[in-house]
């Protein structure tokens, strides 16, 4: 994988990348403490509140958000096209799994459930970081505009960020 060289990188890209690494710790703080709980035989309602929360509020609403603006700027390019299916497909795989979280669940299944999303969602947000956004920037794109339209679609909520990407 080729990273972005930190003495080359624009301040927008530093700005996902760090945005990424919060909310890959944000989930893996919610996970523990779910999969905690579940493990120890503790009641495991409120860890499961607090995650599905969170992936409702700041995760799905950012996957949508990344597909109108960074994917759709990535899918102009011919190798960016093959990239964008995989990662929005990702993003279907999330929401699946994110979608299993909402019913009644015994601890063990949902401790599982968590940990299978925060594999893939640091899965996923390295391939952004490591592929998608050197894309981006070896193609001459507006990153810090990407960026502005995003936090501008996450901020006008969840019906526009694409929620339920």
């Amino acid at each position: 994988m080729t990273a972005i060289p930190h003495d080359g990188a624009t301040e927008a890209a530093r700005q996902i990348i760090h945005h990424h690494a919060v909310l890959r710790r944000g989930l893996e703080q919610r996970t523990g403490a779910l999969c905690g709980a579940a493990g120890s035989g503790a009641p495991f309602g409120r860890p499961l509140a607090d995650l599905r929360a969170y992936l409702d509020a700041e995760i799905l609403p950012h996957a949508g958000a990344e597909e109108r603006t960074l994917y759709q700027a990535a899918a102009s390019q011919a190798r960016g096209s093959e990239l964008v299916r995989a990662l929005v497909a990702e993003h279907r795989d999330l929401a699946g799994l994110v979608a299993r979280l909402q019913g009644p669940a015994e601890g063990a299944e949902a401790a599982w459930t968590a940990e299978s999303i925060a594999t893939l969602f640091a899965a996923h947000a390295a391939k952004e970081n490591d592929l998608l956004l050197p894309a981006l920037l070896s193609s001459g794109a507006d990153l810090a505009g990407l960026l502005t339209d995003m936090q501008t679609a996450l901020a006008a909520g969840p019906a526009a960020a694409g929620e339920g990407c």
